[in-house]
């Protein structure tokens, strides 16, 4: 893609935060005690539910497929499945270590914020939802496992664990494997490194989790007891505008500080996997 359509993703994922945070005040403006009812953002997902339904079966079934190849050690590309040197067989020492770490941080960082719950026992203010693209996109397939396991321990140790948590295992998986997956340039230097993030590790992302997660309350209404109107009206746009808002704001700056850091101490995806 050329420079000017890269500058036209980045100007296109700062007008939807603003857009965004400008809803989202207008909506407590209007209805303090419930701007969920008023916010255009749940408005839209609870009117596309029956879309989102066919939309986050797809994304559900090709998520969760990706999911469990990249475990077994296989990646898809535009020419077929092709073996990796990430796979479960192939983890080395190091592989372990970054899993434990981007899972350490990650989800402390998320039970720190814990306290300050959205929806009772589904979701809180989580701006921690900053680090987990940039775990996938520096350590590879270990820090988006490490991120799935984070979210979990932070569900757990919040008092937040329960059937929607295997949706959230891989939602949050995916995004830091997006932007793993297609983002090319990691230091955050060019406008190729900061357009690509912002579609895929800002715009694609947001979209994505708060679909594949919904559609797995949805589809588990039974057994989560939560009403239609909760999953998507107040989750699936907590989910998109949280992912949105911070990683757009925090992410870049996190990552033009860390990468060179985590680069120098040979802990870089790509350094480590040279023929990846």
């Amino acid at each position: 893609m050329s420079k000017a359509l890269y500058l036209l993703i980045v100007v296109i994922a700062f007008l939807t935060v603003a857009c965004v945070v400008w809803l989202f005040a207008q909506a407590l403006a209007v209805n303090p005690e419930n701007p969920w009812e008023a916010f255009p953002i749940s408005a839209f997902f609870l009117g596309a539910r029956d879309y989102m339904l066919v939309i986050g079966g797809i994304i559900w079934i090709a998520g969760t497929i990706i999911f469990v190849l990249e475990l077994l050690g296989y990646t898809i590309t535009t020419s077929g499945l092709k073996k990796t040197k990430f796979g479960i067989a192939n983890w080395s020492v190091v592989d372990i270590a970054l899993i434990a770490l981007s899972a350490a941080v990650y989800g402390g960082l998320l039970f720190a914020t814990a306290p300050i719950v959205l929806v009772p026992g589904f979701t809180w203010l989580r701006p921690a939802n900053s680090l987990a693209p940039l775990f996938g996109m520096f350590f590879g397939i270990p820090g988006c496992l490490g991120v799935a396991f984070g979210n979990l321990i932070a569900d757990i140790l919040g008092g937040f664990f329960g059937v929607g948590s295997f949706g959230g295992f891989i939602g949050n998986f995916l995004i830091a494997y997006l932007p793993y997956k297609f983002v090319r340039d990691h230091t955050f230097t060019t406008t190729r490194s900061i357009g690509e993030f912002y579609l895929w590790g800002v715009l694609a992302q947001a979209i994505v989790s708060a679909v594949y997660i919904c559609w797995w309350l949805d589809i588990m209404q039974a057994a989560v007891g939560l009403p239609i109107f909760v999953i998507w009206g107040i989750i699936a746009p907590i989910i998109f505008s949280n992912n949105v808002v911070v990683t757009a704001l925090l992410s870049p700056i996190l990552g033009r500080a860390l990468f060179p850091l985590i680069k120098a101490r040979g802990l870089y995806w790509k350094m480590r996997v040279p023929s990846e």
